[in-house]
């Protein structure tokens, strides 16, 4: 008989690389969550991701095979390890063959095509092969008259952002013109899929079928959860926060105003806390030198190993052009590669045109610690770094946007973020979490128009038009918005269960693990603390 744990590993790579051959963008990229980060040892820079009615059938039938296979593997015989493989495995084959069949974004969202045309080709302009950049562009039009001939009965709704995406886009393609030849050709395929998508057969309804909202949200996420339970749960945050909101608000008016009388909003307090003064040349030392004494501040606690500071550094940069039409703001990336050699966390600094207003980087501290240590890149640094290489790839929203909350949590029980003005700050910042998951679900739900979605975002101090454009991107991912406040919760729930005694080694548990889903994680948990 065969092993089981090598049969396990060959259905992993099998499935890996058939969807690193078909969907290599996607792959390549931490912009789809379902997809798994695997990249081919020799790229293919002429071959664009494959989504035609023909090619996700295909696919998807390939995935149920492959769950099929896992599904007689006997768990019983298998360690802990083992079967958490397995059933991590599982997850994502189900979970990509519903995204192919029934979320079918590559069939209602024409944002989808123009983020991977934008991905596929900052990927090659990273890329050490001075043929990449050209393969790219000169297959590019193929792509994009596919991803005409796909889009059917689109929401109006993904038909204006798309049309509203199109214009940065042409762009990027006019900006990348300069040094390739070959966008010209590209930038009449941009103009073709212009003129298609604005005669497109559209609906007005934007939202899943409710059986598959709930299938999205328990499973591809992983929240485990129905929508009712998930409601309840984010009602409770709510009002815990606005607790601790106040709380905070108030002490620190204690130190700060000289007028104790005065009747202050805790959004008014928060709204008073300056942020550094600076300009756009200081911006990147100033959030360079933060993530140096916070790696030092990890370091010394025990949550970071010294090794990994030095072989997979995290750098900090102003966003290249070439990315500025896909990301906006902070965005965190490591390439998909073991070991791992370092991650890149951009800032976008191109709106900068002088001194910084007063307070906007007022949370620059939080970011730093969300993005990168001892969040996502320690997560992700840690997830390239294992010795089981079958989860190195796979990553799952609700843990990935979870720790990093998490991570600033860390610094506070740390005792890093100690002043009045970083505890309002980290209360803003989970309430901020919560509203936006209400926002996503009620969207989702039907039980909030736009509107009304952007009168809820409101109340943590975003103004209405900025309001208005998040409650629409978030229409694009059912359930995302969910991952911050559930997944903070869970590890929450962990730490004060398994971690109070020894937080270095609860953290290094945790992150030894990969990815995992939350019951099997509270199993290994379980078993380090007897």
């Amino acid at each position: 008989m065969a092993n089981p744990s090598l049969l396990v590993a060959e259905i992993g790579n099998e499935m890996f690389e058939f969807l690193a051959r078909t969907y290599p963008i996607s792959c390549a990229s931490d912009e789809f969550f379902y997809f798994p980060q695997f990249r081919l040892p020799e790229p293919q820079w002429n071959v664009w991701d494959k989504f035609s009615t023909e090619s996700v059938v295909e696919s998807a039938h390939l995935l149920s095979l492959w769950e099929h296979k896992l599904d007689h593997l006997t768990l019983g015989h298998l360690d802990l390890q083992e079967q958490i493989d397995i059933r991590l495995l599982k997850k994502y084959a189900r979970t990509l063959q519903e995204q192919f069949l029934e979320v079918r974004s590559w069939e209602s969202q024409p944002s989808f095509y123009l983020t991977l045309a934008g991905i596929g080709l900052a990927e090659a302009m990273e890329s050490e092969d001075p043929a990449a950049r050209h393969e790219r562009a000169r297959t590019l039009p193929l792509f994009l008259d596919q991803a005409s001939r796909n889009l059917t009965r689109v929401p109006v709704l993904f038909r204006d952002i798309g049309l509203e995406m199109v214009k940065d886009t042409r762009d990027y393609f006019a900006l990348l013109g300069r040094t390739i030849p070959e966008m010209p050709s590209a930038l009449d395929a941009l103009d073709r899929f212009e003129d298609s998508l604005r005669c497109v057969d559209t609906r007005e309804d934007f939202q899943l079928p409710p059986d598959s909202l709930e299938r999205v949200i328990n499973v591809h996420i992983g929240s485990g959860m129905d929508i009712p339970a998930i409601q309840e749960e984010l009602d409770l945050e709510i009002e815990e926060v606005r607790k601790v909101l106040d709380r905070e608000a108030r002490q620190y008016e204690a130190v700060t105003f000289e007028n104790k009388s005065a009747r202050r909003t805790w959004l008014d307090a928060y709204n008073s806390i300056p942020g550094p003064s600076t300009d756009k040349d200081s911006v990147i030392s100033i959030f360079s030198n933060e993530v140096n004494r916070i790696a030092a501040h990890c370091l010394h606690h025990g949550l970071v190993k010294r090794s990994l500071l030095s072989s997979c550094p995290v750098s900090v940069e102003p966003m290249p052009d070439f990315l500025s039409a896909i990301r906006v703001g902070a965005s965190y990336s490591i390439p998909p590669k073991y070991p791992p050699e370092g991650g890149k966390f951009y800032l976008y600094t191109r709106h900068i045109t002088g001194k910084l207003t007063p307070g906007s980087l007022r949370e620059y501290r939080m970011t730093c610690a969300h993005e990168t240590y001892p969040g996502h890149h320690l997560l992700d640094a840690s997830r390239w770094s294992m010795n089981r290489p079958l989860r190195r790839p796979m990553e799952q929203p609700i843990f990935y946007e979870g720790w990093a909350c998490f991570a600033e949590e860390l610094m506070r029980l740390t005792g890093y973020f100690t002043s009045e003005a970083d505890g309002l700050i980290l209360a803003r910042r989970r309430f901020s979490h919560a509203i936006r998951a209400k926002v996503d679900i009620g969207l989702q739900t039907g039980t909030m128009d736009l509107s009304i979605a952007a009168g809820y975002l409101e109340q943590v101090g975003i103004n209405r038009e900025r309001a208005r454009l998040m409650a629409r991107k978030y229409t694009l991912n059912p359930g995302y918005q969910l991952c911050y406040t559930l997944g903070l919760r869970r590890f929450l729930d962990l730490f004060y269960r398994y971690g109070q005694s020894d937080l270095p080694a609860f953290v290094h548990t945790v992150l030894g693990q990969g990815e995992i889903n939350f019951s099997d994680l509270e199993k290994v948990l379980r078993l380090h603390d007897n």
